[in-house]
Order: structure tokens, then sequence, then C-alpha cells
């Protein structure tokens, strides 16, 4: 969930945040939720944002290497082409793959069922590197930050954590009820037209939020961050 923009993830005894969303989801790969993900460990049913949630590092990092092995056919070029592909954010397949190739001392085009068990794993690690994973904080039950604490107090079930979910976004983010807040809250605060309440992140949802920035003396970037959730919950 996200709490003013910072991103918190829950697990039975304790909560991850502050990391990379890799570490927050234990997803060094950023394998999306999928009936594929949940086949290597990921959790049933529960994602955060379009990315799987495994329970622990070492389900997350087996993951990335049976992805990989379930497309043993493809080359490294290939592979990157699906994992990583162009237009999804920054995401340079190629320059990917060449890299991956460097590191195993291949080809970019040597096919993944030419690689030795060894070299399967570097290119997992490799995957893992590519993605980004940086550690954040892990809370106990006993030790959750204030805010986290009020949060979870005004909002007791999961349906209505949902509902009240405050994620950072930005136009092109997935689709989520989170966005749909977003879209509210600036509604009641006065944007005309009043925005469809659809949790899509378009040109009209960037719109009103740099309105709104402007408003309340803001950065005007449209991207609604820590400081634009802490506005927009005054407001």
């Amino acid at each position: 969930m996200g709490i003013l923009a910072i991103d918190h993830v829950f697990y039975e005894g304790v909560m991850r945040t502050r990391g990379t969303p890799s570490w927050n989801n234990n997803n060094p790969g950023n394998i999306v939720t999928s009936g594929e993900a949940e086949s290597y460990g990921a959790y049933q049913g529960k994602c955060n944002d379009i990315f799987a949630i495994f329970p622990n590092e070492e389900q997350g990092f087996s993951a990335i290497r049976r992805f990989l092995l379930r497309r043993k056919e493809k080359t490294i070029l290939q592979m990157m082409q699906v994992y990583a592909p162009s237009g999804h954010g920054s995401n340079n397949p190629e320059v990917y793959a060449q890299k991956v190739g460097q590191v195993l001392g291949v080809s970019m085009y040597t096919p993944v069922t030419q690689l030795s068990e060894e070299q399967v794993s570097v290119f997992a690690r490799e995957i893992k590197r590519i993605e980004g994973w940086r550690e954040g904080q892990i809370y106990g039950p006993d030790g959750l930050p204030d805010e986290v604490n009020e949060w979870l107090t005004a909002f007791p079930t999961r349906a209505e954590r949902r509902a009240a979910d405050q994620p950072f976004a930005k136009r092109g983010s997935p689709k989520s009820e989170g966005i749909e807040n977003i879209q509210r809250r600036l509604n009641d605060f006065g944007w005309m037209p009043t925005l469809s309440v659809d949790g899509i992140f378009g040109p009209k949802t960037e719109a009103a939020a740099k309105w709104f920035q402007a408003k309340r003396g803001l950065f005007v970037d449209g991207i609604v961050g820590n400081k634009t959730w802490k506005e927009l919950v005054r407001a």
C-alpha cells in the first residue's frame, strides 16, 4: 500500500518499506503478477501495483531462473525483449542483453538453452541488478511508524485500505484504485471539468495535478509524490 506516496508492503509479522519495489516485494526480477508468477511461489491474489509479491528473496530469485528456463529456446537478446520490452519506462533490451552477454562471456544471440546452470544464475543476478535492488527498512508488528499505525487504524479492512491507497503516481502509471483516490480528491478540490474517476493517470489527470500543485505552492511537475499527497490529504 502507498501511504503519502511511500510504498509499504506488509508480510506476516513485518513490513518492508523505503526500498526499491523489487526489494519491498521480495521480487528481484520485478516479475508481474500472473498465473506464472504464482506458480513460482508468489502470493496468490496479492500484488503491489502490477508486480508479484514473494514470501522471501530466495523464492523471488528462483522465480527469475525459472522464468528464463521456461523460455530457454530464446536468445539472451530475445529474452530481454520479453523481460524488459522497450517502451516500458526507460527499458533498453539491446543494451541490457549486451551487458549480460559481456558478463557471461558469450554473444547476446546465444540461446538460454546453451547456458550452464551457473550462467543461468549469473543471468538472473544481472536481471536483479538491472531491475534495481536497494534495501530499505524492515519494521516488526510492534514498531511501526506512527503514521502507518494511524493509517491502519483509520482503514481497518483490506477493502478500505485499497480504496484509501495513496500511491506515488504520474502520467502513464498503471491503472489503480489509488489513482481513483487522487482523481476524487482533485475533483473535490474544485478541478473543472470534473475528472472521470477511472484510475487512469492520463493527460487530464496530469493537468489537474499540476493545477493543484500550483494552487498549493508546490513544484509543478504533475507527479503525485509525498509532498503533493500531504497537500491532498490536508485539502
